[in-house]
């Protein structure tokens, strides 16, 4: 079944929750039901199960090996940050890489 192009479901839109428009990159606050000639479907992997990727999961997350006894999932972001934080509360950010094998001794 063929999807309806709007803005709702459109990878530059935003949902304002305050009266249910879409906040377009291009053209500002739009109806939702409205669609521009700039459409992009957003990936549905990313509207459903984005919340639910962890930091823990991703390519980019090392591991800290002197704390692994005491927390197993404290590491940095080789990317972003050099605190050490807890890789299983934080939710994975616009540059997540599925781990191929995540391997815990």
């Amino acid at each position: 079944m063929l999807q309806k192009r709007t803005c709702s479901n459109c990878i530059r839109g935003t949902i304002i929750t305050v009266n249910n428009d879409v906040l377009c990159r291009d053209n500002g606050a739009v109806a939702p039901d409205y669609c521009c000639s700039k459409h992009k479907f957003a990936p549905s992997i990313l509207g459903e199960t984005k919340s639910q990727l962890k930091c823990i999961n991703c390519e980019n997350f090392i591991l800290n090996i002197a704390s692994s006894k005491d927390h197993p999932s404290i590491g940095v972001c080789q990317l972003f940050t050099v605190r050490q934080f807890d890789g299983k509360t934080k939710n994975a950010c616009s540059k997540f890489v599925k781990r191929k094998n995540l391997e815990v001794s």
